[in-house]
């Protein structure tokens, strides 16, 4: 019983690792019931149920290889489920918002092609793909801006002395 729990867990594990966002699925009946928290749970049944069965005898096992699956479970829940998608709603932004702000090129935009930008969202860096705004070369580490947003596509230009980022509050110190 236990040798099959361990391999139904972990070959559901390799297969959702596998197959990743091939088979979205969220989980039905409450957060934790996704697969990947039940196949943890399954899985270190089986193994803590291996271990122990010998010793204890299968029936006075189970409570406790079930009870470590369980706390595995909700381990991987609770400290890394839940932060995942706490990143993933933060990280949401308004992108309209962009234009205007400053960005740095990080992966050169070749002539007429795409690289790379970095931007800063509410305190956290996030990198999209670029295109200079007038097809000219970009080299890596320049301060640009963003000009408009097109299919997931930053369009920037250089940032010079006449093109600044939205205006910031002076000063009155």
């Amino acid at each position: 019983m236990y040798l099959v729990l361990l391999i139904v867990g972990a070959g559901f594990i390799v297969l959702s690792l596998v197959l990743g966002e091939a088979l979205p699925f969220e989980g039905v009946g409450g957060a934790f019931f996704r697969p990947i928290v039940i196949a943890v749970t399954l899985t270190v049944t089986g193994g803590v149920g291996l271990i122990l069965a010998p010793m204890w005898g299968s029936y006075l096992a189970f409570p406790f290889a079930a009870a470590a699956g369980l706390f595995a479970g909700f381990l991987l829940y609770r400290f890394v489920i839940l932060p995942l998608q706490r990143i993933e709603h933060t990280s949401s932004h308004d992108k309209q918002a962009l234009i205007g702000s400053t960005a740095k090129v990080v992966l050169g935009i070749p002539q007429g092609g795409f690289g790379k930008i970095k931007y800063n969202v509410t305190g956290a860096f996030v990198t999209s793909p670029a295109k200079s705004e007038d097809g000219i070369e970009i080299k890596k580490d320049t301060e640009v801006v963003i000009a408009y947003i097109k299919n997931n596509a930053y369009y920037v230009r250089e940032r010079s002395a006449g093109i600044t980022a939205p205006m910031e509050m002076p000063n009155t110190n």
